[in-house]
C-alpha cells in the first residue's frame, strides 16, 4: 500500500535489525579486545589463549566484511554458533571465572527478536543449543569446581529457567502484537480498498492519495433515475432512502462483475468509469454492457413500484484525469471534458434511453443513422451530436 502521508515513515523492520545486529557484532568485537591485555599480562604468555584470540579475530573480522548483509539467516546462525563456541572455549582456558556462562542467557534475549517468523526454526534451535550448553557447564562446574555449592548450581538452574519464561512470554507478546498490526492492517486495506482503487500498473497497490494521472482513453457513465422526486414527494424520506439503498447495492455487486470503478452516487446519480487499462473498444464495451443492464434492472423494479420511474443514461469516451486531491476526506475523482460530456449526455436524454458520443459510438460500431442527434452546448462547442438508442431495442 502507498498511501502516503506527510509525517516522517518509520525505519523498516529489515534495517533496524540490521542495524541492531551490527551493535552487537560490534559488542562482541569490544568483549575480544578488551581480553588481550589479560592474556598477554600472563607469565609465560600462554600460546594457545593467544591461537585462539587470533583465530576469533579473524573470524570476527570476516563477519564485520559483510556487516550489510548480517540480517541474513546464515549469518546470523553462524554469529549465533561462533557466540557459543567461544564461550565454552573461554570457560575451558579461564577455569577461575565461574560464571562465564551467564553470558549463554543473553543468546535468548537476542534470538527473541532477531528472528523472523519465517526463521522460527532456527530461533529454535539456537535458543535451545543456547541454554543446553548453560545447563551442561552449570552442572560440569558444580561436579568439578569445589567452590560451586548446590545452592550456586540451583540459583543457576532458576536463573536458566526464569529466562526461558521471559523469551517465551517476549515470543507470545511479540506475536500477539503482530497478530493484532496484521488484523488492523488487512482491515485498513479492505477499509480502503471500497473507496480508493487499485494503481492501473500495479494492481497489488491502492491509488497513492495526492496523486493525479491522466488517461487518453476512458469511457465515463452517468446513470440518473428519473422520477425520483415524485418517489421521495409520495413515499417520503425514509421510504425514499431505504429503496435507494437497496438500489445501489444491486449496482454495486453488477459493477464489481464488470469489473468497473464506481467514482461516487449524488443523491439519485450513480457515476462509474470504464478500466483505466486495457483495449479502448473493450472497455467501451464493457461500460454498454453494463448500462444496459441498468436498465433491466430499473425496468424490473418499475414494474413492480406503484411509481413508474425510469433511467436516463449518458455515456462519453475520451481523455480525463483521475485521482485524489485535498487533505480532508480525499475522495478518488475524475475531471475534464469528457467527464462533463457524458453528464451532459445524461441530463439531455429522455427516459429510459441512452445517449453516448461519437467516440463510443465508433468504438461500438453503433448504427450511426437513425439514431443521431443534433446537439447545440455552449459548454460543448465541439460536441455537434450524440446517438440515442432504446435498449428495449436491443
Amino acid at each position: 500500500m502507498i498511501i502516503h502521508s506527510s509525517s516522517v515513515s518509520p525505519v523498516p523492520t529489515y534495517q533496524y535489525l540490521q542495524r541492531t545486529l551490527q551493535y552487537v557484532l560490534y559488542l562482541y568485537c569490544f568483549m575480544l579486545v578488551m581480553q588481550l591485555p589479560l592474556i598477554l599480562l600472563e607469565v609465560p604468555v600462554n600460546l594457545t589463549k593467544v591461537t585462539v584470540w587470533l583465530l576469533y579475530l579473524l573470524a570476527l573480522s570476516a563477519l564485520l566484511k559483510r556487516r550489510n548483509n548480517l540480517a541474513q539467516p546464515r549469518i546470523k546462525s553462524g554469529l549465533f554458533l561462533l557466540y557459543f563456541s567461544y564461550l565454552v572455549i573461554a570457560i575451558k582456558l579461564w577455569p577461575a571465572v565461574t560464571n562465564t556462562h551467564y553470558f549463554l542467557l543473553l543468546s535468548l534475549v537476542i534470538a527473541g527478536f532477531v528472528f523472523t517468523r519465517q526463521e522460527r526454526n532456527i530461533q529454535h534451535t539456537m535458543v535451545a543449543i543456547g541454554l543446553l550448553l548453560y545447563v551442561f557447564i552449570s552442572t560440569f562446574l558444580y561436579v568439578n569446581n569445589e567452590l560451586y555449592t548446590l545452592i550456586q548450581f540451583c540459583n543457576d538452574i532458576t536463573l536458566g529457567v526464569i529466562c526461558l519464561v521471559i523469551y517465551r512470554v517476549f515470543q507470545h507478546v511479540t506475536l500477539l502484537r503482530w497478530q493484532h498490526l496484521r488484523s488492523a492492517h488487512t482491515n485498513s486495506v479492505n477499509t480502503l480498498s471500497r473507496f480508493v482503487p487499485n494503481e492501473p500498473d500495479k494492481p497489488d497497490l491502492l491509488w497513492p492519495l495526492g496523486v493525479t494521472r491522466k488517461f487518453d482513453c476512458v469511457t465515463v457513465l452517468f446513470a440518473d433515475l428519473a422520477g425520483y422526486t415524485q418517489i421521495n414527494r409520495c413515499e417520503g424520506d425514509d421510504k425514499t432512502l431505504a429503496m435507494m439503498k437497496a438500489l445501489f447495492r444491486r449496482i454495486d455487486k453488477r459493477l464489481a462483475r464488470y469489473g468497473l470503478e464506481k467514482i461516487k452516487t449524488n443523491g439519485d446519480q450513480y457515476i462509474a468509469i470504464g478500466p483505466l487499462q486495457g483495449k479502448d473498444h473493450l472497455n467501451c464495451q464493457v461500460v454498454m454492457d453494463f448500462a444496459l443492464e441498468l436498465h433491466q434492472l430499473i425496468s424490473r423494479l418499475s414494474r413492480r413500484s406503484p411509481i413508474p420511474f425510469q433511467l436516463r443514461i449518458g455515456i462519453a469516451t475520451g481523455p480525463l484525469s483521475a485521482g485524489m486531491i485535498g487533505s480532508q476526506r480525499p475522495q478518488f475523482d475524475v475531471w475534464g471534458q469528457t467527464v462533463n460530456l457524458a453528464a451532459y449526455l445524461e441530463q439531455t436524454c429522455t427516459s429510459a434511453t441512452i445517449r453516448c458520443c461519437a467516440n463510443t459510438a465508433a468504438l461500438l460500431n453503433l448504427d450511426t443513422t437513425s439514431s443521431y442527434h443534433a446537439l447545440r452546448s455552449h459548454k460543448h462547442p465541439q460536441t455537434k451530436g450524440c446517438y440515442e438508442f432504446s435498449p428495449s431495442a436491443h
